[in-house]
């Protein structure tokens, strides 16, 4: 069966992957200005910060899950099983084996720095202790480590895991199936609590939300974003499901912000609120801002243009470095003697303007780092913005 119709580029897509992983930044550079522990702390507790990472703590990494799920759902259209495995072991394993050997590595070597557990002298701990399969005592992660990578080898686990259900929605009985479902979903405002049918019933199972990214025994967190990676493999193929999102945007973002005013109170009043369960609370956020965070995307961003089409290219590399820039040059901006406004800021925009340079002048300049890097060969690059600029 032609399946043309359902790899209609959706732009409003790219620009929340984008918008998702440059929002990265920031959520981790204000956890070192928070109470929750973090690889480099700073000294200060901001309530203010908090609030806007307790907002987003619940649905960020579920909305890039949902979005890498439309990718791959389209990509399963366009290539065989063979080049599908390879891309993926090319594009979601060998970047993140690399960047646990070498671009994760000062994260556990500044942190241990900072709490005292080893002396100064990055090769020395690099050489002789960071491959050693050690925890120590008040580490965040055991060494060597994955820290943020989490999500990638998350994620290729799941893309081959998958690979029935991505073999069934092409066949002529799995597109039948998913045109009946997306007949029922786009009806009323079953889009907005249907999904919570399969929320509640994995939360209620297990009695809790708690996320370990240790992938052998994080089953809350494994279930939940395979679960929303399917959504978006699903839904890529219900081209009427993104247009009632946006047609129901303003309930979602009531349902979204009554909850979110709920969680406020909770989290920074004494108050009866206290009977409302938190990890409940935490799991009906997260489909209510999804949706309308998709509604409105639907509405306002589903365009292109080179922005889009640059930042798009190098979100990947952007991902892969962010967190080790930051640690880094976070280590020593805090020692400054900045108030914390101003420290905040210049780690943020300090690891931006570092991660591009990087991206730009070292990565970009190699075709063996742009393989560690998960980019295009330079000639495969230059293809791609040539047809994507006609």
């Amino acid at each position: 069966m032609n399946l043309e119709k359902y790899n209609k580029r959706q732009y409003f897509l790219d620009w929340l992957r984008v918008l998702a992983f440059a929002y990265l930044i920031f959520y981790h550079t204000g956890m070192m200005f928070v109470e929750w522990p973090f690889h480099i702390e700073s000294g200060h507790d901001s309530q203010f910060l908090k609030s806007i990472m307790l907002l987003t703590a619940t649905w960020r990494l579920d909305l890039l899950f949902l979005v890498s799920g439309v990718a791959v759902s389209v990509m399963m259209t366009n290539m065989s099983l063979g080049k599908f495995c390879w891309q993926r072991v090319v594009k979601l394993f060998i970047p993140p084996l690399f960047a646990i050997i070498v671009v994760v590595a000062p994260q556990p070597y500044f942190e241990a720095l900072q709490k005292g557990l080893i002396e100064p002298g990055y090769w020395q701990f690099w050489t002789e202790q960071y491959f050693h399969f050690t925890w120590l005592e008040g580490m965040i992660t055991p060494w060597p480590t994955y820290t943020h990578m989490w999500y990638v080898l998350y994620l290729f686990c799941f893309t081959l895991i998958l690979i029935p259900l991505f073999y069934f929605i092409n066949s002529e009985s799995g597109i039948r199936i998913l045109h009946e479902l997306e007949d029922w979903l786009t009806k009323g405002l079953r889009l907005l609590w249907a999904p919570y049918i399969i929320y509640l019933s994995e939360y209620f199972y297990l009695g809790h939300n708690e996320v370990s990214h240790n992938i052998f025994d994080d089953w809350h967190a494994l279930f939940i974003f395979a679960y929303i990676l399917i959504i978006g493999v699903l839904f890529v193929r219900m081209p009427k499901v993104w247009v009632r999102f946006e047609n129901i945007r303003f309930w979602s973002l009531s349902l979204a912000l009554i909850l979110y005013a709920i969680a406020l109170i909770k989290y920074n009043l004494e108050t009866p609120l206290d009977f409302i369960n938190w990890d409940l609370l935490e799991v009906l956020l997260k489909w209510s801002w999804i949706a309308a965070i998709i509604g409105f995307a639907k509405r306002y961003l589903n365009f292109t243009n080179n922005t889009l089409r640059y930042f798009g290219s190098i979100v990947y590399p952007l991902y892969i470095l962010h967190q080790t820039v930051m640690i880094v040059i976070g280590y020593y901006i805090i020692d400054w003697g900045f108030s914390a406004l101003i420290e905040y800021i210049m780690i943020a925009l300090g690891t931006f303007a570092i991660s591009l340079i990087l991206i730009e002048g070292i990565i970009k300049q190699s075709n063996i780092l742009r393989i560690f890097f998960g980019l295009k060969s330079k000639k495969n690059e230059h293809a791609y913005f040539q047809k994507a600029s006609s």
